[in-house]
């Protein structure tokens, strides 16, 4: 799931809770004075202060639940296969001719249905990597190429099973969808984890080619110093149809053959 970015822990949570502390809550308290100190000792006040900061910095650490890495934190782990979904959490039933492990939870009814999501699905792929190739070459990653072909084989993508056929908010053309995790009510295409390889998206791949680029860009940048931003240059990836019977769904009326 996306998650706002986590900072509980750092050392600069001792002095943005101090300053809340430093403002309104509790010296409003003391009169209605604004910022005014009461006390007699204005540094028995601060140590004071300073000692609830520190305490509620240490409450918060204890209390973080999940590790979240921003793409720019480069004290993030690093290695080919920090990210990749342990096999106790994902167990696939298809690996695509390009190494990407799917687990297709049944969405698919028969053996051909099966070959063209796996092909559909290194189709995407292929888009991705030929944009990625020309932003590295452009940026001055070009040596780092060489990585793009293993990618496919550390990334999990799961087939949503918990669908359903909505109207679209924007285009109002009627779409596969699940229920989204980051907005109650609302619903996903697909979705992409920021903590490991792994991306959740509907039985037509609407939507897939984005969360792919997104995962590349994480996954590359825990292996070289990324000098562009391959989430943002490779996210217009156009939606690709193949032999997949998901009427009523619109979602396929402008997609590529």
């Amino acid at each position: 799931m996306r998650r706002p970015p986590t900072f509980l822990g750092s050392p600069f949570l001792v002095w943005e809770e101090l300053k809340i502390i430093l403002g309104s809550p509790f010296l409003h308290r003391e009169g209605g004075q604004g910022v005014r100190f009461r006390h007699r000792n204005l540094f028995a006040s601060i140590a004071l202060t300073i000692s609830i900061a520190l305490a509620l910095s240490a409450c918060g650490t204890m209390q973080q639940s999940t590790t979240y890495y921003p793409l720019t934190d480069k004290t993030a782990p690093s290695g080919k296969n920090v990210l990749d979904v342990s096999p106790e959490k994902f167990t696939a039933d298809l690996v695509t001719p390009a190494g990407f492990k799917v687990k297709t939870n049944g969405q698919y009814k028969t053996e051909a249905q099966i070959k063209a999501a796996a092909e559909a699905i290194d189709r995407y792929w292929s888009e991705i990597q030929k944009c990625a190739t020309a932003a590295m070459q452009t940026s001055g990653n070009a040596d780092d190429e060489k990585l793009l072909p293993e990618f496919p084989t550390h990334l999990s993508i799961e087939i949503a099973n918990t669908w359903k056929v909505v109207e679209g908010p924007t285009t109002h053309r009627r779409m596969q969808a699940f229920p989204s995790l980051v907005r109650p009510g609302g619903w996903s295409t697909a979705r992409r984890e920021e903590d490991e390889l792994y991306i959740l998206v509907v039985p037509e791949l609407n939507g897939l080619g984005p969360q792919m680029a997104g995962e590349l860009n994480l996954w590359l940048s825990r292996q070289t110093t990324l000098l562009t931003d391959i989430a943002s240059t490779c996210s217009s990836v156009p939606c690709l149809r193949f032999a997949y019977n998901n009427t009523p769904s619109q979602a396929w009326n402008e997609c590529v053959k």
